[in-house]
């Protein structure tokens, strides 16, 4: 699997959770190695995926910007593509 490709579906995902944090309750990033894409869900909803998608904690793709806005974590982002 392309390395930057699975770094742009996760940083899309992340861009998604930080431009709605209050409609989640408790997210997680998933990437499917199957199919190669990634997503934002509830994590009850992630216990019932096949063993083909990891499951990430979201926060750990997110950081504040000093005046207080989240962002998407690039770097952790790459660093965690490189390893999928």
């Amino acid at each position: 699997m392309d390395k930057d490709k699975i770094a742009s579906e996760m940083l899309d995902a992340v861009e998604l959770y930080v431009s709605s944090t209050e409609a989640w309750d408790d997210a997680v990033l998933t990437f499917d190695t199957a199919t190669g894409k990634a997503s934002v869900m509830e994590s009850e909803d992630a216990e019932k995926l096949p063993e083909t998608v990891d499951v990430f904690d979201i926060m750990d793709f997110v950081e504040m910007t000093p005046d207080g806005k989240w962002i998407a974590d690039k770097e952790t982002i790459e660093a965690t593509a490189q390893e999928i």
